[in-house]
Formats: structure tokens, sequence, C-alpha cells
């Protein structure tokens, strides 16, 4: 299984917009990390939602958060 770590508020933010605009389901999408043009791309989690209608709505994405970063700063505190 693979997994990606987000920054809570940030997806929290997200599902905040997804309720208020009335979505019934949320779709997610994990796109593991790439590298573009000799540049490494983070992972990053895809959010759309979808109507009781069905339409689906682009709610773009958030990055992946580094546990190591986190940990790192954090823990120098």
């Amino acid at each position: 299984m693979q997994r990606i770590s987000v920054n809570v508020k940030s997806l929290k933010a997200k599902l905040l917009e997804l309720e208020k605009d009335g979505m019934e389901l949320a779709e997610l999408h994990f796109v593991p990390n790439q590298v573009d043009g000799g540049d490494m791309n983070p992972a990053f989690l895809h959010l759309d939602g979808i109507s009781k209608s069905g339409v689906y709505k682009d709610y773009e994405s958030i990055d992946e958060y580094s546990i190591v970063q986190y940990l790192m700063l954090h823990l120098a505190s």
C-alpha cells in the first residue's frame, strides 16, 4: 500500500470547501513523486468533489509533507 503525509490544516480546508459547496462525495487521487525535466516534484493528493447530481468539481491538490522535515523542524525547537 502506498501512503502520503499531508498537512492536516490543508486537508481540513479542502474538505470544508467541498462541504460548503454541497458536495456529497470526495474523490481522492494519490499521485506519486515524479522527476520532470531533472526536477523532483513531490507526491500530492488531488481532490475532486462529486455532487448529488453527479457533477464533478476540481478542488486542486495538496503536496506531500515530508515527515523528515517535520521532525527536524519540531525536534530542533
